[in-house]
């Protein structure tokens, strides 16, 4: 049985995570799920869901990290970075019969296709699992919400200070190894690529961060936080 099936769901607190949500099927449908997934790698840059494939399956990130893009009048904008055990794209997934996003690994990364068929029925059968699932649904669109007004108000300084503490946050460290080029971290954030190695340039001038390529090393956490939020 996969990991992400064996461990104890987490029920007291605000915001239910995917793995608990899966953790509230039974023994029954936990080994249901296992007959009825596919798991595949990806390379970093590769499709792991193209906009306008049909929904026939649930994507589940086991290990890696998940870009999601949208297309709005003709141009293409980054919605969401995805962790491990997450699902990808979940609040599109049921309101659409073709997918309205594209999924693309940012480094390698592995992925549990669900049959969606076979989950309708966990939520249909199941209603521990259903409001877990809604709830965790309404957590990412609450987070969704506010990071995306968030973004909106903020000038190229404070939008990439948000962004790059978000990677801090996701590997873990301080120093890391940026996963997207300059022209995908300039259209993550709705900046031209210049702008953003601009940006990198004064921060690492400034001492704030040490900037060799794609390594990130932040040396002053609390003025690129400072800059986070008054930017």
């Amino acid at each position: 049985m996969p990991d992400f099936l064996k461990e104890k769901p987490q029920l007291d607190c605000d915001f239910l995570n995917a793995k608990e949500c899966l953790n509230m099927l039974t023994d029954d449908e936990k080994e249901l799920l296992v007959q009825h997934k596919t798991d595949l790698e990806f390379n970093a840059g590769e499709i792991i869901v193209k906009r306008g494939a049909v929904v026939s399956n649930l994507v589940y990130v086991t290990d890696g990290l998940v870009k999601l893009e949208v297309v709005n009048d003709n141009k293409t904008s980054t919605l969401g970075l995805v962790q491990s055990h997450s699902f990808v794209g979940l609040i599109c997934c049921f309101a659409f019969k073709n997918f309205d996003f594209t999924a693309v690994a940012l480094e390698n990364t592995k992925v549990s296709f669900i049959e969606m068929d076979v989950f309708e029925t966990f939520i249909k059968n199941n209603g521990a699992f259903s409001l877990a699932l809604i709830r965790h649904m309404s957590g990412i669109a609450n987070g969704l919400f506010h990071s995306m007004t968030r973004l909106s108000q903020k000038n190229i300084d404070g939008a990439l200070s948000i962004l790059l503490l978000d990677f801090a946050t996701i590997y873990k460290s301080s120093t890391y190894m940026l996963p997207v080029v300059r022209k995908e971290l300039a259209d993550m954030l709705g900046y031209s690529k210049e702008s953003v190695i601009n940006t990198l340039s004064k921060f690492n001038k400034e001492g704030i961060l040490n900037v060799s390529d794609r390594k990130i090393e932040i040396l002053d956490l609390n003025k690129l936080k400072q800059i986070s939020v008054l930017g």
